[in-house]
């Protein structure tokens, strides 16, 4: 049932039909991770595993949790390999962005620097 020719996609069902032991094409973007394909929870984690070394990525704990079905490890994928969002800006010019927010200024590197 797959619909547009999309990479990253037939990675992931390759990956866990390879992992699953079943011919890719019998996997549904619907297929419930666990009720579906009825993975337990060291199954789980080996997936996980698969899916990193497949991806060259590290998926936290929290983040593979909310992944509930093939479609959600797809959409995950995508948004993490295309990189982060940009920072968004508050009208008075702060950034509100977490990745933006942990940088330190640049007057705090320049401190820094002279302190070291």
């Amino acid at each position: 049932m797959k619909s547009a020719h999309n990479p990253l996609r037939d990675q992931v069902f390759h990956t866990l039909g390879k992992y699953l032991r079943m011919d890719p094409a019998r996997l549904r973007p619907d297929d419930s991770l666990r009720d579906d394909l009825g993975l337990d929870s060291l199954q789980t984690i080996e997936l996980v595993y698969e899916v990193e070394s497949a991806f060259d990525l590290q998926i936290p704990d929290e983040d593979f949790s909310r992944m509930q079905t093939i479609q959600d490890v797809v959409t995950y994928l995508s948004e993490r390999i295309s990189g982060p969002k940009p920072a968004k800006v508050r009208s008075s010019g702060r950034t509100t962005s977490k990745t933006a927010a942990a940088q330190p200024s640049t007057q705090t590197r320049n401190t820094k620097r002279r302190i070291s």
